[in-house]
C-alpha cells in the first residue's frame, strides 16, 4: 500500500510540475498596432505575464507596458481565465496606468482544432494614477492549433483609454493577426 501511495504521490507531483513551469509566447499584429506577451505558469491554473503594445492608431506613437496575473479553473467546455492586468501607457495624450480586471472564454467550434472566443479588460477610475483616467480594451479571435502547445488566430481588438484633459482615444482598433506559442 506505501508504494501505491508513493507512486501515486510521485505522479500528481510530476503532473503539477510538468504544467506549472508552461512558458507562452505571443506575438500579433495590426495595420496601426503590434504586440508581444510573455506568460509563465506559476502554479496550476496561476499564470504571471507581461507584454509591450505599441500603436499608432490616431496618428501619434502610443506605447503600453503591462504584468498580468491571471487564474485559469478547470472546466469541461470552456477554456477560461480571470484576473488582473497592470497597464502603463506612454502615450501622446499622457502618461500613466491602471489595474484593469478582465478575462477571456474560448470554446471549441465543431471543426477540429478550431476555438472561438473572447477578452475583455477594464480599468475604473479609482484603479489609475498619472494622467491615465479609464479605460477598456477587448476583443475577439478565431483560434486554429497549428501543432500541439501552438495556435494562429485572427480576430479583432479595441483599445480605448481617457487621459487626463483630453477627450476619450481610441488607441487601436482593427483586425488582428497572430501566434502564440507554448513550451
Amino acid at each position: 500500500m506505501k508504494k501505491i501511495l508513493s507512486c501515486a504521490a510521485g505522479l500528481g507531483l510530476a503532473f503539477a510540475a510538468t504544467n506549472s513551469f508552461a512558458l507562452s509566447l505571443n506575438a500579433n499584429t495590426s495595420s496601426n498596432g503590434t504586440q508581444v506577451n510573455a506568460s509563465q505558469g506559476l502554479f496550476p491554473g496561476l499564470d504571471a505575464g507581461i507584454g509591450y503594445f505599441e500603436t499608432d492608431d490616431n496618428g501619434h506613437t502610443n506605447k503600453a507596458y503591462s504584468g498580468s496575473l491571471m487564474f485559469s479553473p478547470y472546466t469541461p467546455l470552456v477554456d477560461l481565465s480571470v484576473g488582473a492586468r497592470y497597464q502603463y501607457w506612454d502615450a501622446h495624450q499622457g502618461h500613466g496606468g491602471g489595474v484593469g480586471l478582465g478575462g477571456s472564454a474560448f470554446v471549441d467550434t465543431p471543426i477540429p482544432r478550431v476555438s472561438v472566443g473572447g477578452y475583455g479588460f477594464y480599468t475604473p477610475e479609482g484603479l489609475s494614477h498619472g494622467d491615465y483616467e479609464k479605460g477598456y480594451e477587448y476583443g475577439a479571435q478565431l483560434r486554429a492549433t497549428l501543432l500541439a502547445n501552438t495556435y494562429g488566430y485572427v480576430g479583432y481588438r479595441y483599445v480605448r483609454a481617457d487621459f487626463d484633459g483630453h477627450d476619450t482615444s481610441t488607441l487601436d482598433s482593427g483586425p488582428v493577426f497572430g501566434v502564440s506559442v507554448g513550451f
